[in-house]
């Protein structure tokens, strides 16, 4: 029953557009149909925000902040950002090779020391994620793959054919055609 009820709201802002739209003009109707999409979208977005956060309630605060970067993150968006300037006034003759070597080496330590900084931070988030994999996939009825392990990947030679990437490859039928 309550699958049908979503239904409702959609159904209900196009009944209300064309309503609008047929005593007050297609203009209203237009914007009676827009602003019933936003309010849509809007409450999809607020809908899978709150599927993040699981069964416990999400609250505004918490919903910002999930798009928020953290203080590592802006601090490589800066460093990156340099790391291309630098490049920039080099290319055009503002900086010459010698105090680019020393900058370029600053920069990108220090672009090295945030990423690691980011990963570190990520890292709960991630054996988080697999693990929520981990049981959905458990509960769909498949075997989880072990941790660490590869993707399983083809034979050796399946991608180049049977006798191996060295092999000359078979004529085609239409490899004769004329172009």
């Amino acid at each position: 029953m309550k699958a049908h009820l979503r239904w409702l709201a959609p159904l209900g802002v196009v009944v209300a557009a064309s309503v609008a739209g047929h005593y007050m003009g297609l203009g209203v109707g237009l914007l009676t149909l827009s602003g019933g999409v936003l309010g849509g979208v809007i409450w999809l977005m607020w809908a899978s925000l709150q599927g993040l956060a699981g069964d416990v309630p999400l609250t505004l605060d918490e919903a910002l902040s999930l798009g928020a970067p953290s203080t590592e993150e802006e601090q490589k968006r800066s460093v990156l950002r340099a790391l291309k300037d630098l490049e920039y006034e080099r290319a055009v003759g503002k900086i010459n090779d010698a105090d680019y070597a020393i900058l370029a080496e600053h920069y990108r330590n220090e672009a090295k020391r945030l990423l690691r900084a980011v990963d570190a931070d990520l890292g709960p988030e991630r054996e988080r994620a697999e693990q929520i994999l981990a049981d959905r996939l458990a509960a769909e009825g498949f075997e989880p793959a072990p941790a660490g392990a590869e993707p399983a990947a083809s034979e050796p030679g399946a991608d180049a054919g049977e006798d191996g990437p060295d092999a000359p490859a078979a004529k085609s039928p239409t490899s004769d055609a004329v172009p």
